[in-house]
């Protein structure tokens, strides 16, 4: 018991030294805030908003370097009064107090001008440290009443940094299609995750030339993002045109769902492209069309080939005659058809062997396969039918600066997945054309998965790097997704990939101006 007491008073001593110290302490802090008011109020107000709008805290330190040249325009007026260096030193402090008694005086708005030089810069940098600290320690778990409290703290951030991009995307003029650089805009940035937060989230036109997957479910806004992206990228590449002699731009969209959405989508792009410089959209197939036999015979040949199913095992003699009369027909002298009807002419019992008559190792080949002209006829004669004449005659893809292909792949599957395959063909020939103008070709496709029957993900990614052709396809997480695996593409989203909001693409007289970040972090789950 003679122990006991002792060691009892002992700690009770020690928890009251330590109390006390604790009261000094906070006094002393509150008496350093209460003295220093301007700077805290200032330092309370840039927390407060980087709390509510999920502001990083290098936010805060930008907007203080922001502030620093009011305070050295204060500085240099104060220089020209103050005779001496010691003077000068010693003005903030003179005009600290004198706005405590302006205060006290009741001429708030004087004690503002004269606190705010100093105030301002310095309560951003304390809020921008305080706030560092602090989402630190909530990060790493050293603080936070709960093991949860990291991922709580995170996912409230998320919200807080997603409402505010929302926000700036809606606000007239803050998202344009083009920054000052000549980069695309993709959208409002939500998070920046190894790099330096930026406003919006841009890319070089020329990054576009790379393969992109743009993923999303129904209704999250994929389609805005393509548009608004279509419309930069043309907006940017037509600069560089101009400026510096690069490649001018032919834009290529295949929507590959079709119905009246896709007409209201056409409609919504040409407007943007129009306000983005594009002299003529072509919508395919209600208003212009675009010839197949265009092609040059070889790959004319193989597409229609490839248009048709043609089967394995016993049915590869069947393909491999279809082949041949294919080529037969298609570079029989003197030229290649001109149209579908020439085409199928060229199919009736004695034309081939007519038209190699000079020939005799073909027009022999032809006589070998004239018992199976009149089936590939029949074949042809329905697939070009259901193909309709939009791809049957008309011009070619450089006769306009964009195009617009409505494929209806939810009504007639099998029709628009031929008609994807003609189009990516014409649009690799407007490649690889070494007579025609060189151009910067951006093959966009929304929904392509409804079409990817004939042309897989993988093939059309591989040709367009092959060829120098900017691939754009998007998916939604599921299905799609699944496809984009499937094909050999990945196995998980490109690192790139963008997290964030979409401004509605409106037109923007930016956009008429040269002109398009930072990786974005998904919400946790």
């Amino acid at each position: 018991m003679s122990i006991f007491w002792p060691y009892l008073r002992f700690r009770a001593l020690l928890w009251a030294l330590r109390v006390t110290g604790r009261l000094l302490l906070g006094a002393a802090g509150l008496v350093a805030l209460a003295a220093a008011a301007p700077v805290t109020l200032v330092a309370a107000v840039g927390v407060a908003a980087a709390w509510l709008r999920g502001w990083p805290p290098a936010r805060l330190w930008r907007a203080a370097l922001w502030a620093l040249p009011m305070t050295a325009v204060y500085l240099a007026g104060r220089a020209t009064q103050s005779g001496t260096w010691q003077a000068l030193a010693l003005a903030p402090v003179h005009d600290y107090l004198a706005a405590w008694h302006a205060v006290t005086a009741g001429r708030v708005a004087a004690a503002l001008v004269l606190a705010a030089p100093v105030a301002v810069p310095a309560g951003l940098a304390a809020a921008g440290g305080w706030w560092a600290w602090r989402t630190n320690t909530l990060e790493t778990g050293l603080s936070g009443r709960t093991a949860a409290a990291p991922i709580i703290f995170d996912a409230r951030q998320w919200n807080r940094q997603a409402r505010t991009a929302r926000a700036r995307a809606a606000a007239p003029g803050t998202v344009p299609l083009i920054d000052g650089g000549g980069r695309v805009v993709m959208g409002a940035t939500i998070r920046a995750v190894g790099h330096r937060w930026r406003p919006v989230l841009a890319v070089p036109h020329t990054a576009m030339g790379r393969h992109q997957v743009v993923i999303g479910a129904s209704g999250s806004g994929k389609t805005n993002l393509m548009i608004r992206t279509w419309a930069g990228w043309y907006a940017a590449a037509r600069s560089a045109h101009h400026r510096n002699g690069q490649p001018r731009p032919l834009l290529v969209v295949l929507d590959c769902k079709g119905g009246p959405d896709a007409r209201a989508k056409a409609g919504r792009t040409r407007r943007l492209l129009h306000a983005a410089g594009t002299a003529r959209v072509a919508i395919w197939p209600d208003e212009t069309a675009v010839s197949l036999w265009g092609l040059p015979p070889r790959e004319l040949a193989v597409t229609l080939f490839q248009m048709v199913e043609t089967g394995t095992g016993p049915a590869a003699y069947y393909a491999d005659v279809m082949q041949a009369v294919l080529t037969l027909a298609i570079t029989a002298p003197p030229e290649p058809p001109g149209s579908g009807t020439a085409f199928l002419n060229r199919l009736e019992p004695g034309w081939l062997e007519a038209a190699y008559a000079g020939d005799p190792p073909r027009r022999a080949a032809a006589a070998t396969a004239r018992k199976h002209l009149g089936d590939i006829a029949l074949r042809y004669r329905t697939l070009l039918d259901r193909l309709g004449p939009a791809l049957d005659h008309g011009g070619s893809l450089a006769d306009a600066d964009a195009w617009y292909f409505i494929l209806e792949g939810t009504r007639e599957q099998s029709v628009a997945e031929a008609q994807a395959l003609a189009l990516t063909e014409l649009v690799a020939c407007a490649v690889t054309d070494r007579d025609a103008e060189p151009r910067a070709v951006l093959l966009a496709c929304d929904d392509y998965s409804a079409v990817s029957g004939k042309v897989s993900l993988s093939t059309l990614y591989e040709r367009g790097r092959s060829l120098g052709i900017g691939v754009q396809v998007s998916a939604s997480p599921g299905r799609d997704w699944g496809r984009v695996r499937m094909s050999g593409t990945g196995s998980r989203p490109p690192p790139t990939a963008a997290f964030g909001s979409c401004a509605p693409p409106t037109p923007s007289p930016s956009a008429n101006w040269p002109a398009p970040g930072a990786s974005s972090k998904p919400r946790p789950g």
